[in-house]
């Protein structure tokens, strides 16, 4: 008996080890991982929003990861509870059954209704309130400190207009872009947008803003930025085989800059003003 043992043994010792050297790397990794994304936070989230609206994100995402988490927790702590309680061992022999007892069906409803309030009528009310204050909250067009961009998107790229110091669409000063979009920090920036061809969606990920550009309509959205600087414009549609190149930036100017800018594009804009070049004429009346 001791020699089938010790050769059992001799077997099963290597396995054991491969076993624990298996068991032992993910943790050790997991750990690392986690140390490294302490020491490194602003690296691997997503930065600070530069938007005025962009923090209520944040808080949404951050809620939503909280609730989530503590959720896994006690479904880990219910399952593990009965493992180690109701285990087989030495005077006691497992027994298992399908939860068709009152006590389990009760047990199952109390949670599902916690869960329900908790985890999804909860959220829901933050995520409605913050789209009727914030996110659907369109600025008026008629506000002089409103400064409105008709956005026409095509693949593989995004057509910016303004309107020009004059104020109006569809003139000799509209001040036409590519894949780059200047603005004025401080004050809201409304768009209306529209595609020439496919589905896209214009994604501002420092702005905490994302609509969908859909042919044959005009959507809306809108936002502040509140930060002076460079950030990043993408398409979040697949919208084709070149949809990774869709992509451009939006620079954020303080007032006085932006007024500088503004006059000097407006100027060129004018002076290159072909009336035949029918193309180049896609603006249209602006859309609450």
């Amino acid at each position: 008996m001791e020699q089938q043992m010790s050769t059992v043994n001799r077997i099963l010792g290597p396995l054991a080890l491969l076993r624990s050297r298996w068991l032992g790397c993910p943790l050790a990794l997991l750990m690392t991982s986690t140390f490294a994304l302490a020491q490194d936070a602003d690296r691997w989230g997503p930065g600070e929003p530069a938007s005025d609206y962009g923090y209520r994100f944040g808080e949404l995402f951050w809620l939503i990861t909280t609730l989530v988490s503590v959720a896994f927790a006690l479904v880990v702590l219910l399952l593990a509870i009965p493992l180690i309680a109701h285990r087989d061992r030495p005077g006691r022999r497992a027994s298992f059954d399908h939860g068709k007892s009152l006590h389990d069906k009760r047990l199952t409803a109390i949670i599902s209704v916690i869960t329900f309030i908790v985890l999804d009528a909860w959220v829901l009310v933050i995520a409605m309130t913050d789209l009727r204050e914030a996110y659907w909250a369109i600025p008026d067009a008629e506000d002089p400190q409103t400064y409105r961009v008709e956005v026409l998107a095509q693949q593989w790229a995004w057509n910016f207009r303004s309107p020009g110091v004059d104020g109006e669409f569809g003139t000799a000063d509209d001040i036409v872009t590519l894949n780059e979009l200047v603005v004025p920090k401080d004050r809201p920036v409304s768009f209306n947008l529209t595609s020439k061809d496919v589905i896209h969606a214009l994604f501002l990920p420092e702005m905490r803003m994302k609509k969908d550009v859909n042919p044959g309509a005009i959507n809306t959205a809108w936002f502040k930025p509140i930060i002076a600087g460079d950030f990043t414009i993408l398409c979040a549609e697949l919208c084709g085989f070149a949809h990774y190149k869709m992509f451009g930036t939006v620079k954020v100017l303080e007032q006085d800059l932006f007024n500088q800018w503004e006059a000097e594009a407006s100027q060129l804009a004018a002076t290159a003003f072909d009336a035949d070049d029918t193309e180049a004429q896609w603006a249209w009346d602006w859309q609450e």
